[in-house]
């Protein structure tokens, strides 16, 4: 049986040299720290007091974090829309180019793989070595 972790919303705003976190459903939540990398545990540690939780606690539920940074905001999401977009190409690159290695001829000089596929002869040579291996070990 699984249970369902609790998940609290987290809005958080910056003043001065400030953030602030408010959680709106669990009254007196606020909280404020110098760095968004303290303000995780710091809202943690207020839910789990004004909740009655035992202090072991701490990640036994989710917080679904809402920035409001002003005009900055576009650019941040933005900005992790790309990421986001450059991890799936990479991964939609690494499984061509484990493709197209392994659809050439292997007699086909790593070198000469290389400048067909525009990578180093160093990755053809690694991906050709991780092929064998899944074959050896199927």
């Amino acid at each position: 049986m699984t249970t369902q972790r609790d998940t609290y919303r987290v809005e958080v705003t910056r003043e001065r040299d400030a953030w602030l976190a408010d959680v709106p459903e669990v009254p007196g939540v606020h909280t404020f720290t110098r760095s968004l990398s303290e303000l995780q545990r710091a809202v943690r540690e207020a839910i789990v007091v004004m909740t009655d939780r035992p202090d072991a606690a701490l990640e036994d539920f989710d917080l679904d974090v809402h920035y409001d940074i002003g005009d900055g905001l576009s650019a941040v999401e933005k900005a992790r829309q790309a990421r986001e977009d450059a991890e799936r190409a990479e991964l939609a690159s690494a499984a061509a180019i484990r493709d197209a290695i392994r659809c050439l001829p292997s007699g086909m000089s790593t070198r000469d793989i290389a400048l067909l596929i525009g990578i180093s002869h160093q990755r053809v040579s690694q991906v050709r070595g991780e092929s064998n291996q899944r074959r050896r070990t199927s």
